[in-house]
């Protein structure tokens, strides 16, 4: 399953212009204070990007612990390194700012992106903990962004106080990625649900065949029926990620199966059904004693196995038809998937 991204701007996107003030020495110069935060901001934007973009190429965060870990360092070494910085002129809302956010960032990562690295493989096996895994991401983003958002008005308001004109420049190319990182993330995720929906079910349907419970094979066939046609209404509204529809187009062809496989359980129902009648005729054929059982009490038997063993034959064809469209499916969801987020996750 892939980490959402996290929303991560770089003040760097503007260019400070020094108006209307002369300065000589730098420990005197706003600017060069606000680049102390804004160079050191830019670097971790680095190593974060190199994180996330490992992440997204590679399918699994637990994979990717060692980057995490030097994530986290480089964000400690920013805490230690302003801790130190004395305010600028007695003003330290810049500081404390970039202080505030780093630490925001520091227990996100320590501790939700624990808890998603620790809930990867549990999420795999529940919708609801699908849906948990994925909120998760998404309140730590909502984290993020809320402190971010402080920095940015203790940003504007500093170079208010100093007089300094913030002139909206170009964004950066490692803001773009940040940026463009978050956007094919929240794309890909809103596609995996919609499928994983549907696959849950499939999944539930399959282990009831392999218990022979004909009970949980119709309740799990029903939910698999209604998800998938759910679905399918969902990705017909949804539209191409910068006109690259092939992700929603390889769901769709999952969904569609789901369908078809979902109608064709009839026959293993079927089968389960005629197995157990002969199971159970069968039990009490038995106990009867040969003379005293009748010609009916025979033919009965006969026709009973006769259906059983009439039912193998069409179970195994389906099963093996039902098999062979699942694995090229599921194999083309997944290949689909990684061509997605390695065509439009940018590389570092």
């Amino acid at each position: 399953m892939r980490i959402k991204q996290v929303s991560l701007l770089l003040i760097r996107s503007f260019i400070a212009v020094v108006v209307g003030t002369s300065l000589c020495l730098a420990q005197d110069n706003p600017v060069e204070y606000m680049n102390q935060f804004t160079d050191r901001e830019n670097l971790l934007s680095q190593k974060y990007m190199s994180y996330m973009s490992e992440v997204a190429h590679r399918g699994r965060a637990r994979k990717m612990e060692k980057r995490r870990m030097e994530v986290i360092s480089a964000v400690k070494q920013n805490i230690k390194e302003i801790s130190v910085l004395k305010p600028y002129k007695g003003d330290a809302s810049l500081r404390d700012a970039y202080k505030e956010y780093w630490t925001v960032l520091l227990i996100v990562l320590n501790e939700d992106y624990a808890k998603i690295v620790d809930m990867e493989e549990v999420a795999e096996q529940s919708y609801d903990e699908m849906e948990a895994y994925l909120l998760i991401q998404e309140k730590a983003n909502a984290k993020l962004d809320l402190s971010l958002a402080k920095v940015s008005v203790a940003y504007t308001a500093f170079a208010a106080t100093q007089n300094i004109t913030l002139v909206a420049g170009a964004e950066t190319d490692l803001s773009k990625k940040l940026s463009k990182t978050g956007l094919v993330n929240q794309y890909a995720n809103q596609v995996y649900l919609i499928f994983f929906k549907s696959y849950i079910q499939e999944n539930s349907m399959l282990q009831g065949l392999s218990k022979m419970d004909i009970n949980s094979i119709e309740q799990a066939k029903g939910s698999l029926k209604q998800f998938s046609a759910e679905g399918l209404s969902k990705l017909d509204t949804l539209k191409p990620f910068q006109n690259d529809a092939s992700l929603a187009l390889a769901c769709d062809k999952v969904l569609i199966f789901h369908q078809e496989e979902a109608d064709k359980f009839e026959q293993f129902t079927s089968f389960l059904i005629k197995r157990d009648d002969f199971e159970k005729y069968k039990k009490t054929f038995d106990a009867k004693p040969s003379g005293k059982r009748t010609q009916a009490d025979i033919d009965q038997y006969n026709k009973l196995l006769n259906d059983f063993n009439g039912s193998i034959k069409g179970y195994n064809k389906v099963n093996e038809e039902l098999n062979t469209k699942r694995s090229k499916t599921l194999d083309g969801f997944d290949q689909a998937r990684v061509k997605f987020m390695d065509k439009h996750v940018p590389k570092v």
